[in-house]
């Protein structure tokens, strides 16, 4: 991987180079230096602090005061190790008090701090200068006074440091070799090929999601024997870490992540070619923000602040995955953008700690993906998952981030006992972005736990509108969505067999009704499915209904007790809970015509034999309990009643409106 960061650097330093008008030795310079605007409102696309430069003039004596220009940091050598040291002479000065009202520091010790780290810089130089505290501290509190944040930088007669040939090669030199991590040996360069003295210099540390904290390459110090660099390819990685941050991050499920393409030679001379785009991505998203999305399922803060005058809601960047897709099919439509791409999935901080790494993305599985998330959306807004299901479908993006929020534990609900999940976020949408699927066994043991610790925390709740089962219609929505991506990848780009077919009014119920009926939901393809789900729809006749009419007995239990924290079996679902359902339908008055239709198909499905396992017969249940509503008004119209007269009670979601 570290060749193709590389080539990527090499070619996005061409093109900048020639947007720029600069020298190849500028673009290195510049990238290699960090920003002095860090402030998160920056990135928001909002307005960010200013910053100015107050250049400290060792020959002459004088401080004096500029703004910050951001498009020339090569000239400012601001950067620092990772042991907090400055590597060029130039330090952030921050005055601006915190949440609290108060400096961390005080203006002197601020000041004194960032003189002493110049210091130690123009010593790593060989440089010196007439920078003794006393006379330098008050100069600059008296040139900063109505400042809040400063880069202090040490010239020398008129002249900054990036301006000095010197200072440019030491800096490059100590920000490439400088770090204490980077050892040295005589080797075989992993990038160029070339022989001589290669070194540990990679500004990354590899590791995998499964065993946070252990490196595939060994022990930190021997990784120049497993990854070997020279000078000159160790400085275009740094570049390429510079890159990575402000042209290649992005978000994927949630996580922070960056795209990392394979490109063709020479990619950065060629019109319309991606590394174009990427930089007229940039360019053209710098400054805005979108809303960020408020998914369903989104967890509550724990105590919400009531909101003032003057707040703004959350932004995101818009998401550069999310766009790639997009534009795949229009951009790309001649060229392909990359021969193949990497999602590096990273852990943020000072060295950047690589967790998870999707491999071999083609341009023809984008499209393929983009059909996908287009077919699925299109089939949620005819309510295949029902009236309520239907809002899903503008949260199913390409930078799934429905994945992240469906694929986690809710805050309570999680039993130790029920262990760690198989899968992550980051191994769901490999499998869909890859055609390389899951085992299907073990996704739907992942996703009954998510079920059974969904069902756990809001049975435990004391929300009284959220009820059982609009929180597991939620979840047992974003598992069927993930399963069809994940499984029915063919089905769903053919865009026919999984069509909506409009109810028949007043012709009965029959067996091309099931089979229409179940068809567009996809996962309902075998009889023993279809019982299970068609129990599930009995059973959120009878809940809704001692729910809603408050119609259970002193002392009786409710139907949902049964359920057992949702660990029933398959057998239990049908030898003891669906005898029991037939049983209370009609104590609570409740079996109408299109309720025994159910119940016949239910045992006519039961009756026919078939593998389930346990996990996709809750699974079923789960699917059947949410769509019980629109499964009973569709046999009732196809029976001949108006609609939603079968049903009798209003949907989970009108009541509960209806209750606030």
């Amino acid at each position: 991987m570290i060749a193709t960061l590389v080539q990527v650097a090499k070619e996005l330093a061409r093109y900048e180079g020639g947007k720029r008008g600069w020298t190849p030795e500028q673009v290195v310079l510049h990238r290699l230096c960090e920003s002095a605007i860090k402030d998160k409102s920056a990135i928001k696309g909002k307005e960010a602090p200013k910053v100015k430069v107050a250049a400290i003039d060792l020959a002459t004596g004088v401080v004096r005061l500029e703004d910050y220009k951001d498009e020339e940091r090569y000239k400012y050598l601001h950067a620092l190790s990772t042991g907090n040291t400055a590597i060029g002479p130039s330090w952030l000065l921050d005055f601006r008090k915190t949440k609290g009202g108060n400096p961390k520091k005080t203006r002197e010790e601020i000041i004194r701090t960032g003189l002493r780290k110049i210091r130690e810089a123009l010593t790593s130089f060989q440089e010196s200068g007439n920078l003794s505290p006393d006379d330098w501290e008050k100069k600059l509190d008296e040139a900063t006074q109505n400042e809040s944040l400063i880069l202090a930088v040490a010239v020398q007669s008129g002249k900054m440091p990036g301006e000095r040939e010197e200072f440019r090669n030491g800096f490059i030199r100590k920000k490439i070799l400088g770090e204490r991590r980077a050892k040295k040996g005589a080797s075989r360069c992993a990038v160029c090929g070339s022989e001589g003295q290669v070194s540990s210099a990679i500004p990354f540390r590899f590791f995998t999601v499964e065993k946070l904290g252990f490196s595939p390459m060994g022990r930190e110090v021997d990784l120049w024997k497993y990854a070997p660099v020279c000078e000159e390819c160790a400085k275009w990685l740094y570049v390429a870490e510079s890159y990575f941050e402000e042209n290649l991050s992005t978000k994927v499920a949630g996580k922070n992540t960056y795209l990392l393409p394979d490109l063709e030679p020479g990619a950065s001379e060629v019109e319309g070619s991606f590394v174009r785009f990427l930089w007229e991505w940039r360019e053209s998203t710098k400054g805005k923000a979108v809303p960020e999305d408020h998914f369903p399922i989104a967890e509550k803060p724990k105590k919400a602040r009531s909101k003032r005058a003057g707040d703004v809601e959350v932004d995101s960047l818009p998401n550069l995955f999310e766009g790639l897709v997009e534009e795949i099919d229009e951009r790309f439509k001649d060229k392909p953008p990359f021969r193949s791409a990497s999602l590096v999935f990273y852990q943020p901080g000072q060295k950047f700690i690589f967790l998870y790494t999707i491999s071999d993305i083609l341009p023809i599985n984008l499209r393929r993906t983009k059909e996908r998330l287009r077919a699925l959306r299109e089939m949620l807004r005819n309510e295949v998952l029902g009236v309520e299901g239907s809002s899903l479908a503008q949260w199913l993006k390409a930078d799934f981030e429905f994945v992240g929020r469906a694929w986690k534990w809710p805050r309570r609900g999680r039993d130790e006992t029920q262990g760690a999940l198989k899968f992550s976020p980051m191994h769901l949408v490999e499998a869909i972005l890859t055609d390389r699927p899951l085992p299907e066994c073990e996704f739907w043991q992942d996703a009954d736990g998510l079920l059974r610790a969904t069902y756990q925390e809001t049975i435990s709740s004391k929300d009284q509108k959220r009820t059982v089962q609009m929180a597991l219609a939620e979840r047992a929505r974003y598992i069927w969505t993930i399963w069809a991506l994940i499984y029915c990848s063919e089905l769903l780009e053919g865009g026919t067999n999984g069509t909506m077919q409009p109810t028949p009014t007043g012709q009965g119920v029959n067996e091309q009704f099931w089979e229409d009926f179940f068809r567009p939901r996809l996962f309902l393809d075998s009889p023993a499915k279809r019982a299970a789900f068609l129990v599930g729809v009995l059973f959120g006749r009878v809940e809704g209904k001692q729910r809603s009419e408050r119609q259970s007995k002193a002392g009786e239990m409710p139907i949902i007790s049964r359920l057992r924290g949702l660990t029933v079996s398959r057998g239990e679902i049908m030898a003891k809970i669906f005898p029991e359902l037939m049983l209370k339908l009609r104590q609570l008055d409740a079996n109408t015509q299109a309720i025994q239709v159910i119940q016949q198909a239910a045992a006519d499905f039961a009756s026919q034999s078939g593998e389930l396992s346990d996990e996709e017969a809750r699974f079923c249940f789960c699917l059947g309990w949410a769509l019980s509503w629109t499964t009973v008004d569709a046999v009732g119209k196809t029976l001949g009643a108006p609609a939603g007269e079968e049903a009798e009670e209003a949907s989970p979601e009108e009541e509960i409106e209806g209750e606030s």
